[in-house]
């Protein structure tokens, strides 16, 4: 932390070299610890989020927690010559989108298990899923745009 803290400036971002132990061969993994300092607004929105969490769940919350919530670390093996700081920082945030969809995914249609056993019904049951996923998000994409007087209103005249 006494490392991170030394980014002080909004989406400054910046890496150091670590090593990390694993968990099942205990053995050392070399790496990077890449952090970027999140915005004043994300960083209050943040803590009023673990504050509420906290209070609603009554534990009492440790100022290291409300010290992390001002970044986004990521620790990777990947080198340095094939992803710059600000890349790995990008990748993640792309992966990040990816979670939530799968997140969504599977909390809208039911989708964290298959209900089925033989392979083929398996199939058939998740494309059938995914065919009903796609619909939806196509409809939705379409709907943003509807409005239901059917134009869009003149802009306004100065």
């Amino acid at each position: 932390m006494e490392a991170v803290n030394t980014l002080e400036q909004p989406f400054e971002a910046r890496e150091w070299a670590v090593s990390v132990k694993g968990e099942e061969t205990e053995q050392w993994i070399p790496g990077r610890l890449s952090a970027l300092r999140k915005s004043e607004q994300v960083i209050e929105q943040a803590h009023k989020k673990l504050i509420a969490e906290a209070s609603k769940k009554q534990r009492q919350l440790k100022p290291e927690t409300l010290e992390y919530a001002k970044y986004v670390i990521v620790f990777s093996t990947y080198p340095k010559s094939q992803f710059s700081t600000q890349d790995l920082l990008e990748w993640y945030r792309l992966r990040w989108q990816v979670e939530l969809i799968f997140k969504r995914l599977k909390s809208l249609l039911d989708m964290g298990h298959l209900p089925k056993f033989d392979p083929s019904s398996s199939r058939a049951w998740l494309y059938g899923k995914l065919f009903l996923a796609l619909l939806t998000e196509k409809l939705a994409r379409i709907t943003r745009a509807f409005s239901p007087w059917g134009y869009r209103l003149p802009e306004p005249m100065a």
